[in-house]
């Protein structure tokens, strides 16, 4: 048997877990548009996609996104119902695997994005649902066509 093998098998999962990332992600609607953010530190995957972010240690996924809104579009809000439940498997050299919850999040017709300094985005556009490909591709792109069904959903073959 491979030593690494038995490595694995001797491992407490409970104490040692394999690193994961628990991402919280919003999704925004007015009307027929949808609000999504440029993020160019994701070029390399999507460089597009919906507001939110990573969770830190021992963060709640919900208020992680209350927080992740604020800091970076400057939003006061809270998650709403959960839509959707996203496996994201690792890509070597770009992101772990990690989780994404996402919820829909209302705000008022009158309260518009602005994106921060410090938040880390390029931008917070509207984009007509119909013209969200036009952004977002691969993962990303399923993510936010799952989520626009408005039926829950755990999506573990997203990246298929």
């Amino acid at each position: 048997m491979p030593e690494e093998t038995r490595d694995e098998e001797a491992r407490d999962w409970f104490q040692d877990p394999p690193p994961r990332r628990v991402g919280a992600l919003a999704l925004i609607t007015r009307g027929t548009q949808v609000l999504m953010v440029s993020r160019p530190y994701r070029a390399a995957v999507s460089e597009w996609g919906l507001p939110g972010g990573s969770a830190a240690a021992n963060e709640l996924p919900r208020r992680a996104l209350s927080r992740l809104l604020a800091e970076r579009l400057t939003l006061r809000a809270t998650a709403g119902r959960m839509v959707i439940v996203d496996h994201v498997p690792e890509q070597p050299g770009q992101h772990r695997e990690g989780t994404n919850y996402v919820y829909r999040v209302d705000i008022p017709d009158d309260v518009e994005p602005a994106v921060t300094k410090a938040g880390g985005l390029g931008e917070a556009r509207w984009v007509e649902r119909a013209n969200v490909g036009d952004l977002a591709v691969d993962h990303a792109l399923r993510r936010i066509e799952h989520c626009l069904l408005g039926v829950p959903l755990y999506s573990d073959d997203l990246a298929a």
